[in-house]
């Protein structure tokens, strides 16, 4: 067994810890909030805001729920078939929206639900990535990376959809 067959079950982990805080923070930051991100960002509150308001923390959860099984499952075959192309590619994206959090976090300039979780993971995620890219040519990263993007931005778009469903449903 070589050591990617142990890291790769690192990013479930990370993954899940990292969306508690968000599933946990997420509603009532929103709430506590609204005023200054409404004056502070006005444009952007019209579109974003409406949109949380109908998200649930159940139904938040639901969709952190199915980006958690897409990961396991990207995991399990990465492990199964010794392959981890896909998983590196998705993995990276993951870390982008680490990196993201914490540009919120500036741009907002207060505490934003998953900076503290990002900012543990990070390290642990440039460990992770250190010891990965000496296994991929430079074009496989690239190629593997711009597909796990496409994937993360298609699959979020769908998960807040569902969300939207899930709220309605359970409402």
């Amino acid at each position: 067994m070589d050591n990617m067959q142990v890291i790769i079950w690192l990013f479930p982990i990370l993954f899940i810890f990292h969306d508690f805080e968000e599933i946990i923070f997420m509603q009532a930051w929103i709430s506590k909030n609204r005023r200054y991100l409404c004056e502070r960002f006005p444009n952007l509150s019209k579109k974003l805001l409406h949109h949380f308001d109908n998200i649930t923390t159940s139904s938040f959860a639901f969709g952190v729920a199915e980006e958690f099984m897409l990961i396991s499952i990207i995991t399990i075959i990465s492990y199964v078939m010794n392959w981890y192309n896909l998983w590196l590619g998705l993995f990276i994206a993951f870390i982008l929206h680490l990196v993201v959090h914490c540009f919120q976090t500036l741009i907002v300039r207060k505490y934003v639900p998953a900076i503290v979780t990002s900012i543990i993971c990070l390290p642990i995620c440039m460990y992770i990535i250190e010891h990965a890219v000496k296994l991929f040519t430079l074009r496989t990263i690239v190629v593997y990376s711009i597909l796990g993007f496409m994937i993360m931005v298609a699959n979020l778009c769908m998960v807040h959809k569902l969300m939207d469903k899930f709220s309605k449903w359970e409402a």
